[in-house]
Formats: C-alpha cells, sequence, structure tokens
C-alpha cells in the first residue's frame, strides 16, 4: 500500500490513491470519503432549547466504541466540509444491536457547524470518525461521582446506560443545567429506576450555588466531570484540595495571560504570516484565510495537528512549552512563542 500511495502522489500528485478516486466513488456512494465512515441520517429532533438529537447510522467495519468517547463528525455545508467532535450519547450495546449511535448536540445561531444541523434530512449521508478518547468509567472503583454540566451530560448517558442492572457500583451524578433546561430527564429517570445503585440530582448555579459547594462529602468518591471550562476549573480546583483523583473532558482549553502582546512571523504551507503571541495559531490561521484542515478546536480530535519544523510553541492546556526542534502540535491549543516555521 506504501508502494500504492507513493506512486499516487509521484504520477497523480495526490497523496493517497484512494483519495485521488473520491470523485468516481461519490457517484456510486454519496459521501465516500477515504480515511473516514460514512454514516446515513435515521433521525433528527430537538429535545430541549437549542439542543437536538441525531442519530446515525455506523457501517459494519467501524470500530466500536466505548461508552464516553467520541467521534468527529464531517458534514458539508455549501460546498465546503466541515468537522466537529461530539461524544456519544448511546451505549455500544445500541451501536452492535440497533446499528446506530446518537449525539446530543448544543446548538448556536452564530455558529457556523452547530447552526445548520437542525436542517439535517433524514437520509442524508455524512461521515464520522473512529471513535477515540479515554474518559471511560473505572468499574473497579466502588464510589463514582459524575459531574455534567449542560451538554456534558452525554458521556455520562452512555456510560449508564452500558451499565448492568444489577451494578454493584455506587454511582451519584450531580447534572447542572440552567432552570428548565436539563434534558434526556426522562431517560435518565428510566435508568435509574432499573439500576437501584446510581442517584441522580438535578442542580442549577441559579438555585444551588456554584457547583463546588456540592463536592465536600465526596472526598471519597472517583470523580468525574465533563462540561464547560469555568464548571471543570472549580472541580478541578475542589479536587485538588480535597486531594481526590479527578478524570475529564472540558470543552475550553483554558487560556493563559500573556505579559506582553507581540505579533510574531509563522511560515505556514511556505507562506509568511503574523500571528500575535496572546492567541492561537489555528484561529489566527483562519482569520489569515489559510487552507487549515480542523475539527473540534479544542485539542481532542487532533485534525488540526502539523509538524513544527523550527520555533517554540506554548500548549494552552498545560502551559509547557515545546522545544525549538521539529515536532507534532495541535494548531488549536498552541500559542507561538517565536518565530514558527510550521508543515502539513
Amino acid at each position: 500500500m506504501q508502494v500504492v500511495d507513493w506512486l499516487s502522489k509521484n504520477l497523480l500528485h495526490h497523496q493517497t490513491l484512494a483519495g485521488y478516486i473520491e470523485p468516481l466513488m461519490q457517484m456510486f456512494k454519496p459521501a465516500w470519503r477515504s480515511m473516514m465512515f460514512r454514516a446515513k441520517v435515521l433521525s433528527q429532533k430537538s429535545i430541549g432549547q437549542d439542543v437536538i438529537a441525531l442519530e446515525l447510522t455506523v457501517p459494519k467495519r467501524w470500530p466500536m466504541h466505548r461508552a464516553g468517547q467520541h467521534i468527529a463528525l464531517t458534514v458539508e455545508l455549501d460546498g465546503r466540509l466541515m468537522t466537529r467532535t461530539f461524544t456519544i450519547a448511546s451505549s455500544p450495546e445500541i451501536a452492535k444491536r440497533l446499528g446506530y449511535v446518537r449525539l446530543v448536540i448544543k446548538t448556536s445561531a452564530n455558529g457556523r457547524f452547530t447552526s445548520n444541523l437542525s436542517n439535517m434530512k433524514v437520509g442524508q449521508w455524512v461521515n464520522i470518525s473512529a471513535p477515540s478518547g479515554d474518559f471511560i468509567l473505572n468499574k473497579e472503583a466502588s464510589d463514582v461521582l459524575m459531574l455534567a454540566a449542560g451538554s456534558g451530560i452525554t458521556p455520562f448517558i452512555a456510560m449508564l446506560e452500558s451499565l448492568p442492572p444489577k451494578n454493584n457500583q455506587n454511582i451519584q451524578l450531580l447534572y447542572y443545567a440552567k432552570p428548565g433546561q436539563h434534558v434526556l430527564n426522562d431517560e435518565l429517570e428510566q435508568l435509574t429506576r432499573l439500576r437501584p445503585n446510581v442517584t441522580v440530582r438535578y442542580l442549577s448555579r441559579e438555585n444551588d450555588g456554584d457547583v463546588a459547594r456540592q463536592l465536600a462529602s465526596y472526598s471519597n468518591y472517583d470523580w468525574m466531570a465533563c462540561g464547560p471550562g469555568d464548571f471543570y476549573k472549580s472541580i478541578e480546583e475542589a479536587a485538588g484540595k480535597l486531594k481526590v483523583e479527578l478524570s475529564s473532558e472540558h470543552f475550553l482549553a483554558l487560556p493563559l495571560v500573556q505579559d506582553t502582546e507581540v505579533s510574531l512571523p509563522v511560515s505556514y504551507q511556505g507562506t509568511e504570516i503574523l500571528i500575535k503571541n496572546s492567541k492561537t495559531l489555528l484561529s489566527q490561521l483562519i482569520d489569515a484565510g489559510a487552507d487549515v484542515t480542523f475539527g473540534c478546536g479544542i485539542g481532542i480530535c487532533h485534525q488540526c495537528q502539523c509538524v513544527k519544523k523550527s520555533g517554540v510553541v506554548r500548549n494552552i492546556k498545560t502551559g509547557q512549552l515545546s522545544d525549538a526542534g521539529q515536532t507534532l502540535i495541535q494548531l488549536c491549543i498552541s500559542q507561538p512563542v517565536t518565530a514558527l516555521e510550521l508543515e502539513v
């Protein structure tokens, strides 16, 4: 296969033979794309304020997910492929038995991607990636605290669906949302009826205060958190004080404050662009009109990964600086510290 791709690159001027024949294959199989899986929309419905649920078929060759993992969803919009990453909100058992996965997505009227999802039609073809992620329930833990905010409920739905009715784990789920905006309540109630060791509390910041106020009595539990960056930050601080292990999946990388804002030259695909050191490479390359492949934008899907041939970047999630040599980086979570040379 390496020889075939070498011939394709040198004779057909395309990275792979599969990519070269894509247009021909799409005449017979809509949305057929190399390195992706085809999925058909089974249903699309509103389940709450600005929240939709999509059910997508999965092909037989799709590698089965584990509860808590996510996939990249690729949709063609106005002739352009756009990709975002979403956690699967259904169990692997449903995918095996019924052949579909469900995504529960918070939409935004101003979002370039999610604002179009309500227009999707049953029978429409899209693309999905293989599942990935390590936000997985530790089945050896006797007591587990699940902490969800907003659409962060999705991995926990999949995890709870995957539990046998006679599960021995004591699981407490604290679910934060604005008053009246909790979703999948009926489904959660049914899951808890079938699993007596699972308890769900519906909370809101307006009525119950910050999530940190709820955590002191759970110091002996394994903590899992999924939600926006500020929600996660409160939990992370509490976990540090109580010396509790915390696994998490949060939506926004935490920004770092730069002491002095400067512009730095960045060579990207042979073109030099001036980029400020106070923002991520991805956001500024997009603003500059560069042809950038990206997905989730928060460091999960790795679609914006590229080679940094020279220069230093800061990882905004960890604060760590890279070395000055050649290494792989993710554009969405990297800030320039020095002049850079990047290669896709």
